[in-house]
């Protein structure tokens, strides 16, 4: 695809993102109602097959429009899960916007398995149909060998978070745990006539003791997970009443009879998903083209490509909910910082470091959510994992700059970002240049002059035969202004580096002479 077309499609997104973008900061919505009809008293998404971003995107504009109302917000479940990462974010989001007043009913339509349980269970009230399913929620992981179950360092810190999570919304832990576990069994006793459920292992500690209570059943043995129909739910307080329909949840809620709206996944919700599972790539091209713009004197193409590419990125992380605005001002206060670096006070080092730190961790924080917790080892794992994508992707820009100018020197696109060979050893490293081209290779030692300032890159022209090339030079320490004399003290493949000297004539340079 030509560069200009690429950039083409870039900023196509740009614009995509920025008008939801700008819609959901100025009060507007698609469901806002021009004829002036009264607002309903509730809202209602469906949270339908394998939960994607579209699905917490969808969420958030919901939920605006739920608050702006003042309307009860529904979610319908019907999901058989999905990434436990994603689940961790939208949880946390639903749960957020409960605790901000926000009031949030679930329904399980159909099914809320696996990561669709915990999202159900953050609701402010849930309601189940009679033949609804909850449950079967073990965490797996896919390898080269297939599907299998997660390392136990990960299950370990899923089973904590299960249980925090299920005992701080009011769900008993135990059976959450068995939920995830199949090794955790679930037996009903009897103590002094009050019914209660203990562990598996609880019941052979206390028979080895010879305390063992009355055994009533066996609620799920040591070889299952436990999945509860809605009557079940109800039973052991997973849910808080049977419903079969919308109307009959409003009903339960006091809202008999009231009007409701159903806010449908729309096509913006699918291309937020989309650019989610993309988020990778826009990160490589948003890190590769800013190296090749560096690389660059003056601001062009490969910059507008970066920006582009991190604005699509960082749009579609905020609309989607993960990402929010101090997130995103972090990572471009640390490229503000690393620029300082480079181009102002080049050689200071402490502008560019606080600048790397900045831009990870705002990176970092775009990726993982706004309610990441160091004390969780669930959230550290998260982090983990998202601090060795960072890690990769950043190593594959890299790999793609090198292999860009190691293999492909010679393309129209190369020939006007790099040099057009190197000096000695150089020049030999690539037999196909033309001998004619071998005689305009630069040299340690050659003079010129500087054609813009180096701020620390910029072009400079040397002299004698290898005048009217244009080269690609960075000053050897601190800032060389336009016209200044120069000498090439060090020449690369990629570009020279120039120190500043008295012009010919000047009484400095007889005096050297």
């Amino acid at each position: 695809m030509p560069l200009q077309h690429l950039l083409q499609a870039l900023m196509g997104l740009v614009f995509l993102l920025a008008a939801p973008l700008a819609a959901s900061q100025g009060g507007l919505d698609p469901l806002d109602r021009p004829d002036g009809s009264p607002a309903p008293s509730a809202y209602v998404i469906r949270i339908e097959g394998s939960l994607n971003a579209g699905h917490q995107a969808l969420f958030q504009r919901a939920a605006r429009r739920a608050k702006a109302d003042g309307a009860v917000l529904v979610m319908a479940f019907d999901t058989p899960g999905g990434e436990l990462t994603r689940m961790r974010q939208f949880a946390a989001a639903v749960d957020a916007e409960v605790d901000a007043g926000l009031s949030i009913v679930g329904f399980v339509d159909d099914q809320a398995l696996s990561a669709g349980t915990w999202i159900a269970i953050a609701t402010r009230s849930l309601y189940v149909r009679t033949r609804a399913t909850m449950g079967a929620a073990t965490a797996i992981q896919i390898t080269p060998r297939g599907v299998e179950p997660a390392a136990e360092k990960f299950a370990s810190a899923y089973r904590a978070w299960v249980r925090a999570w299920a005992d701080e919304h009011g769900r008993d832990p135990l059976l959450s745990q068995a939920m995830i576990d199949m090794e955790t069994a679930v037996i009903r006793v009897r103590v002094d006539g009050v019914e209660e459920l203990i562990s598996g292992q609880e019941w052979d500690d206390l028979n080895a003791r010879g305390e063992a209570p009355e055994r009533i059943a066996t609620v799920v043995p040591d070889t299952e997970l436990l999945t509860v129909t809605g009557a079940e739910a109800i039973e052991y307080g997973f849910a808080d009443a049977l419903a079969e329909t919308v109307d009959d949840v409003l009903a339960k809620e006091g809202l008999s009879g009231a009007t409701w709206e159903e806010v449908e996944f729309s096509r913006s919700e699918e291309w937020l998903s989309k650019l989610w599972d993309m988020r990778l790539l826009f990160l490589f091209l948003g890190l590769f083209f800013g190296y090749v713009e560096l690389k660059v004197p003056g601001f062009g193409v490969p910059g507008i490509l970066s920006l582009a590419a991190f604005t699509v990125m960082f749009a579609g992380q905020y609309l989607v909910g993960v990402a929010d605005v101090p997130h995103i001002v972090l990572a471009a206060l640390g490229v503000l910082l690393v620029a300082v670096e480079l181009f102002l006070v080049p050689g200071m080092i402490w502008p560019g470091a606080i600048g790397a730190v900045c831009l990870i961790a705002g990176l970092l924080l775009t990726q993982v959510g706004q309610d990441i917790s160091l004390t969780s080892a669930w959230d550290r794992t998260i982090l983990f994992d998202a601090s060795f994508e960072l890690a990769a992707t950043a190593t594959a820009a890299l790999v793609g700059i090198w292999a860009l100018s190691r293999y492909l020197p010679d393309t129209p696109v190369l020939r006007r970002l790099v040099l057009a060979g190197g000096g000695g050893t150089a020049g030999d490293a690539m037999p196909e240049v033309r001998s004619a081209e071998r005689s305009r290779v630069a040299r340690v030692g050659a003079r010129g002059r500087a054609m813009t300032s180096l701020r620390p890159v910029g072009k400079v022209d040397l002299d004698g035969d290898l005048a009217g090339t244009d080269y690609e030079a960075r000053a050897e320490s601190g800032l060389i202004e336009a016209g200044t004399a120069v000498e090439v003290v060090e020449v690369s493949a990629g570009r020279l580096l120039v120190r500043a000297v008295p012009a010919a004539g000047d009484p400095a340079e007889t005096a050297r002479s």
